[in-house]
C-alpha cells in the first residue's frame, strides 16, 4: 500500500506562523495545474505497481480550486494509479471555502475526509494570526460538511499562542468536542525562520512564545481530550473510534509515498526526493520533462533514526524485533540500555516488545528520541 500527497500552492492570505511553500499570486495557477497533471504521468511508475489506499491534498489551500480543476486532476490519477475502492481521499480547506455548494462538489469526486484549518474558535486570536475566516465560518463548514454528508471530519487547532489563556484554550477544546467530529489534530505554536511571526517577534511586534504556558496548553489538551474518549495516537492527533488519518500514519509507519506539485516530497523506502520549492523552476522542469528535483539517498544511520523519531511519536511506539532485524542487535541493544532510564522515571513503557511513550513522556517526545539517535 502507498499514499499520494498533491501540493497546491495557492492561498488568499499567508499565515503569520506558516513556512508551508504557497503565494497569495494565482498569476501562474492554470501552469501549475497543467504541470501537475503531467508531472502525474511522468511521475506515475516511482511506486512500482503499488495500490494506493490514500489520496492527500494539502497546500496552501486545495479548497481554492473549482470543480472542473479539481476533477481534471482526479480523472487523471484514476486513469494513472491503481486507487484501492476503499481509499481514505482527504481534502485540507479553509473554513470560509466550505459553502454548501462547495461541499457537494468536493463529496460528488469521491472525497471521503476533509481537514478543515480552523486553528481556533476565537476571532481575536484568529486575527493574531493572520487567518481570513471567523469563529462562526469555522462551526457552519463543520456544520455544513456533516449535512453534505462527510462522515470523517478533522479540525485543526493551534495552542501555546501569546495572550491565549488556559480558560480560553479550554474553551476552544470544548467547542471542537461538542461539534461531534471524529478527529482533532493540534498543534504548538512554533517560530520558523523568515515567517513574518518571526520577524514580527524580532522587531517586537508581537510577543516571545512562552514555553511554559505550551505545556500547560498541551496538559489541558490531553485531559479534556481523553475525557472525551479521543485517542491520542500520535503526538498532535486524535481520534474517535480508531478514525486515524490513514495518509499521515503511512508517514509515521514509513510507507511509500508520492508528491505532486511544487516542494512536495516522495519517498521510496531507500531514498528521498523533493520538487524545488519553486514556481517557475517547477513548471520549466515539468515541461522539458525534467523535473526539478532534489534527493537524498537514505543511509542506514538515517533510517534508524527517523524509525525511532517517528514511531516514538504514535500509539504504536517502537518495536525493538523490527529495530533489531532491520539495524542490528548492537543498535537494539544500545536502545535499551539507554530505555532503562526512561522507563524508570515512568516516560516509557514496553508493551508487546513495542516501546511506548506515557503521557508524561509524550510532553517531552522529540528529547526523548534525540537521545536513541545514531
Amino acid at each position: 500500500m502507498a499514499g499520494i500527497y498533491l501540493h497546491i500552492p495557492f492561498c488568499s492570505t499567508k499565515c503569520h506562523y506558516c513556512n508551508f511553500f504557497s503565494t497569495v499570486s494565482l498569476k501562474h495557477k492554470d501552469e501549475v495545474l497543467k504541470a501537475l497533471k503531467k508531472e502525474i504521468v511522468i511521475m506515475k511508475n516511482y511506486l512500482g505497481d503499488e495500490t494506493i489506499n490514500t489520496i492527500y491534498w494539502g497546500g496552501g489551500t486545495p479548497s481554492m480550486l473549482d470543480f472542473n480543476e479539481l476533477k481534471s486532476i482526479v480523472n487523471i490519477l484514476e486513469d494513472n494509479f491503481n486507487i484501492s475502492s476503499d481509499a481514505e481521499k482527504t481534502m485540507e480547506a479553509n473554513p470560509d471555502d466550505l459553502h454548501q455548494k462547495k461541499l457537494e462538489e468536493i463529496f460528488s469526486l469521491a472525497f471521503n475526509r476533509l481537514s478543515i484549518g480552523t486553528q481556533s474558535f476565537d476571532d481575536d486570536i484568529l486575527k493574531k494570526l493572520n487567518r481570513r475566516h471567523t469563529a462562526e465560518a469555522a462551526v457552519k463548514s463543520v456544520q455544513f460538511a456533516k449535512e453534505v454528508g462527510f462522515k470523517d471530519i478533522s479540525i485543526d487547532l493551534i495552542y501555546g499562542i501569546p495572550g491565549l489563556s488556559n480558560e480560553q484554550w479550554k474553551a476552544n477544546i470544548l467547542k471542537a468536542i461538542s461539534m461531534e467530529i471524529n478527529h482533532i489534530s493540534a498543534y504548538n505554536l512554533t517560530v520558523e525562520s523568515g515567517t513574518a511571526l518571526d520577524i514580527l517577534i524580532n522587531k517586537h511586534k508581537y510577543p516571545k512564545l512562552d514555553e511554559t504556558q505550551s505545556l500547560e496548553h498541551f496538559e489541558i489538551l490531553l485531559y479534556e481530550l481523553q475525557k472525551a474518549d479521543f485517542e491520542h495516537y500520535e503526538i498532535s492527533n486524535f481520534a474517535k473510534n480508531q478514525r486515524y488519518s490513514l495518509h499521515n500514519s503511512n508517514y509515521w509507519k514509513q510507507e511509500k509515498y508520492l508528491g505532486f506539485g511544487p516542494s512536495a516530497h516522495s519517498y521510496n523506502l531507500t531514498s528521498r526526493q523533493w520538487n524545488i520549492a519553486n514556481i517557475n523552476k517547477y513548471i520549466d522542469g515539468i515541461n522539458s520533462d525534467l523535473p526539478a528535483v532534489e534527493n537524498e539517498v537514505l543511509t542506514t544511520e538515517n533510517r534508524h533514526n527517523e524509525y525511532i523519531m517517528l514511531s516514538l511519536r504514535t500509539i504504536w511506539g517502537m518495536n525493538i524485533e523490527k529495530l533489531q532485524r532491520d539495524f542490528g542487535r548492537k543498535n537494539s541493544d544500545i536502545f535499551k540500555a539507554k530505555a532503562v532510564k526512561f522507563l524508570s522515571e515512568g516516560k516509557m513503557k514496553i508493551v508487546n516488545n513495542c516501546y511506548i511513550l506515557s503521557k508524561e513522556g509524550k510532553k517531552f517526545a522529540d528529547g526523548i528520541a534525540s537521545e536513541f539517535f545514531i
